[in-house]
């Protein structure tokens, strides 16, 4: 886990952003006022193993070598790791409450994301070559398979792969704009069986999925090959 810190950003993408989609806006700042330890790498096979081997998840390994170890975890849908996972993990480390290890909330995913860059990506405007796994963009894995968590640069706050390799669920419904989100870094209103957001693009994606701005959603009971998670905590201020 990697300590953020406290700060301001535009959520969303101006209006002359290539490949842009409209519920990328209207743009708004966003605070975030409080402590965050976010995960340094999605979700491992290896990680979902342990809640396997306590029978409190199903096993979502398979025969491929990309289907286990320090590969991130896939086919896990949002109900998945909101009924299963996240209650398994923080009974295992007794945390309760607001200091209990949870989905981030897509405000706070995108600001992670930035790490205070205002470009279509962490490094730049250009997706160039080497920097993220996702379709045509210079790795080994490119829409092959997923690559080993940790296998591209960090952005400026120390997270890895929050651009490509899988797509990653946050707790938020989507929206169809962010004319009436919430701006202090929580969650949006939810509603009943609506589509939970998924965000950072994947392996398969072109680059466009993999602007910081980008969102993509699907049922919460739904699993993909391409889709996986990372955690988040809030934190308690120092005293």
């Amino acid at each position: 886990m990697v300590a953020l810190p406290q700060g301001k950003y535009r959520r969303g993408s101006p209006r002359n952003e290539q490949a842009r989609d409209d519920d990328e806006g209207p743009m708004r700042e966003v605070s975030i006022g409080y402590h965050l330890a976010f995960g340094k790498f999605e979700v491992t096979f290896d990680d979902w193993n342990a809640c396997v081997a306590d029978k409190q998840c199903k096993s979502r390994s398979g025969e491929a070598k990309w289907r286990g170890g320090k590969r991130p975890i896939i086919e896990v849908s949002w109900d998945d790791i909101v009924e299963k996972y996240l209650p398994w993990l923080n009974g295992k480390l007794n945390l309760s409450g607001a200091s209990a290890y949870r989905l981030p909330t897509e405000a706070e995913w995108e600001y992670a994301a930035r790490a205070g860059a205002t470009t279509r990506y962490s490094w730049g405007d250009d997706i160039g070559r080497g920097n993220a796994n996702c379709y045509n963009c210079g790795s080994r894995w490119d829409n092959k398979q997923s690559a080993p968590v940790g296998s591209f640069e960090p952005n400026k706050f120390g997270l890895h792969d929050m651009h490509g390799n899988v797509r990653e669920w946050v707790a938020d419904c989507h929206s169809d704009s962010y004319a009436k989100t919430p701006t202090d870094g929580s969650k949006g209103r939810d509603t009943s069986n609506c589509s939970r957001v998924l965000r950072g693009g994947s392996w398969t994606n072109n680059p466009r999925n993999l602007r910081a701005a980008f969102r993509d959603r699907n049922l919460p009971d739904n699993r993909s090959l391409f889709s996986g998670f990372r955690l988040v905590r809030t934190l308690k201020p120092k005293s």
